[in-house]
């Protein structure tokens, strides 16, 4: 009796050794795989500009960077940007939204956008084209203050409804690149129109900008801005895919190191941009996930080609671009975090010319430059020419990158004997006076949000040349085969027949050089590991800061678990 019970215990040791084993074995070789499950919450920190004040409405929430997180999120337009999937696709492609299809003429100056029916406002009105109507109306205004590049376009263009759920568009001349323009958030016509002015939609006292209603994936929450931090919750009625996260916290932070430490202390899951200076930092944080995406932005020393004195001699610009040392600058002004640039479109786009004649690093060819257009140098070291040095002021904002950069550039053009003197604007509203009244030399600006199809027309064209609002060629170039060359390519249907001509004017314009292009940028934000469905990687390119948050609907927080091999 004894020994049958000595053998019972020996087999129920056995067998519990066995299933500790497999138990073990399965735990090492299986793969555990985290299933996507709705509810939690995304906390993501971000420090805000206070000079800017918050407006929760896309028409005028590009003037701050984090009214335009917010509003990408709660409206949508009649289509939107995603990233490209195949070779011909390089950045971001438009699809539809509100809209589920569009048609153009022959001649590619009449646009039929066909809306959805299934769409209503997070109250529960129906979406329809008297919406659309209205926010366009709203950007047509003379009135309207804001977005004035997208208002530009539209003002051309001939609005009209076509029933509730058809929008028709006629251009006064073919225009691709125009479904550019139509990602747009819309706003609800049935809580603004006859009760607003277009003039007023920019205003920090209009109720709806900080309590809006809107169509997209989230709506604000019931008291949702505090002084701390936004919070948005899932929209139930929205029509797109239905988001697993029930909430989003955005929590305010004073700096971006405040906002890291946050982050290593759990108490939330991303920071919204992270800068070079913070690498250290942030590879002693465990569990995180950097994620770095080439941003629409190219910056430029834009020399003010009506200084003829200094700048009129294209061999003087090329001199300055040849002794200019941009992988320098990318590798310690700006730590890393962008590419050098060689065109005025980016290397993600269809039109990007591949092999653009380039000025790569070479005193020997700047000086050789120099000396044949006849600039000496003098007896004070600078170069010199028919009673003018070579000396001119360099205006630029007062952001640290930005001195960084102007400060690589002085010191590199010592090298050929040229003299740049470093100004920097006292505001943001001094630099824009200097810049629409060309009261600079050379100024050191960046180019931002250009669409992967490309329209350089505004900041190249002559017509941008003159002093005033309409002032954006900064250089101030003026060239009637260049002015040709973009005014047949925004007009060509073809995409073969316009990148050609693209081809030929940057072919041109590097050439010519009225300006020196410096280097693309790149945006860097910061992702918890706890958080599933992050598709940052797959960006080539980011249109917007917002176009982080592109993924937000695939978003979910680790909460459940099954193993699969």
């Amino acid at each position: 009796m004894v020994n049958l019970l000595r053998l019972q215990v020996f087999v129920a040791v056995v067998g519990l050794f066995a299933v500790a084993v497999s138990l073990a074995y399965f735990l090492l070789v299986v793969t555990p795989v985290s299933s996507p499950a709705p509810g939690g919450t995304y906390t993501e920190g971000v420090v805000i500009d206070a000079s800017s004040p918050l407006r929760l409405n896309p028409l005028v929430a590009p003037a701050n960077s984090f009214s335009q997180d917010v509003t990408s999120l709660l409206f949508s337009g009649m289509t939107r940007s995603v990233p490209g999937t195949t070779p011909d696709q390089p950045g971001q492609v438009i699809v539809p939204d509100l809209a589920d299809s569009w048609t153009v003429s022959a001649d590619g100056k009449e646009w039929e956008f066909h809306l959805r029916h299934d769409v209503v406002w997070q109250d529960g009105v129906p979406f329809t084209s008297q919406d659309v109507a209205f926010t366009l109306n709203m950007l047509k205004s003379d009135d309207f203050q804001g977005l004035s590049d997208v208002a530009a376009i539209w003002k051309k263009v001939e609005v009209s409804r076509l029933g509730d759920y058809t929008m028709r568009f006629v251009l006064d001349q073919p225009f691709p690149a125009f479904l550019s323009y139509t990602t747009l958030g819309i706003l609800p016509a049935h809580k603004l129109q006859d009760k607003i002015k277009a003039g007023d939609l920019s205003s920090t006292q209009l109720e709806f900008n900080l309590a809006p209603v809107g169509i997209g994936p989230y709506q604000l929450a019931p008291g949702g801005i505090t002084p701390d931090g936004l919070t948005l919750i899932a929209n139930p009625l929205y029509f797109g895919k239905k988001p697993y996260l029930d909430k989003i916290w955005f929590r305010f932070y004073p700096s971006s190191n405040a906002a890291l430490s946050a982050l290593q202390s759990n108490q939330v899951d991303g920071v919204s941009e992270v800068s070079a200076d913070e690498a250290a930092r942030i590879s002693a944080i465990k569990n995180i996930t950097e994620i770095s995406t080439p941003r629409s932005r190219n910056t430029f020393l834009f020399l003010n080609l009506q200084r003829t004195a200094l700048f009129g001699q294209k061999e003087v610009r090329q001199a300055l671009d040849y002794a200019i040392d941009k992988q320098g600058i990318v590798d310690k002004a700006l730590q890393g975090q962008g590419r050098v640039s060689s065109s005025p479109i980016l290397p993600t786009s269809w039109a990007f010319k591949q092999d653009i004649n380039t000025y790569s690093l070479d005193l020997q060819k700047a000086n050789k430059l120099l000396d044949d257009a006849g600039w000496k140098v003098n007896r004070d070291g600078i170069r010199e020419k028919d009673n003018q040095t070579l000396v001119f002021r360099m205006l630029i904002d007062g952001t640290a990158d930005k001195r960084a950069v102007a400060a690589q550039i002085a010191e590199n053009l010592k090298a050929i004997q040229v003299v740049a003197q470093i100004e920097t604007a006292p505001s943001p509203a001094d630099l824009d006076a200097s810049l629409k009244s060309s009261n600079y030399d050379a100024t050191l600006l960046t180019i931002e949000n250009i669409p992967n199809d490309p329209d350089p027309y505004g900041n190249w064209h002559s017509s941008f040349a003159e002093a005033g609002d309409t002032h954006t060629n900064f250089s101030n170039w003026k060239l009637d085969k260049a002015d040709q060359l973009l005014e047949q390519a925004r007009q060509t249907v073809k995409v073969d027949d316009r990148k050609k001509l693209y081809n030929d004017w940057q072919q041109l314009w590097a050439d010519e050089l009225p300006s020196i292009p410096l280097y693309y940028s790149t945006y860097s934000y910061v992702v918890s590991n706890r958080v599933g469905g992050v598709q940052g990687q797959n960006l080539k390119v980011l249109n917007l800061a917002s176009d982080r948050l592109m993924d937000i609907t695939s978003r979910y927080i680790f909460t459940s678990t099954k193993f699969g091999a």
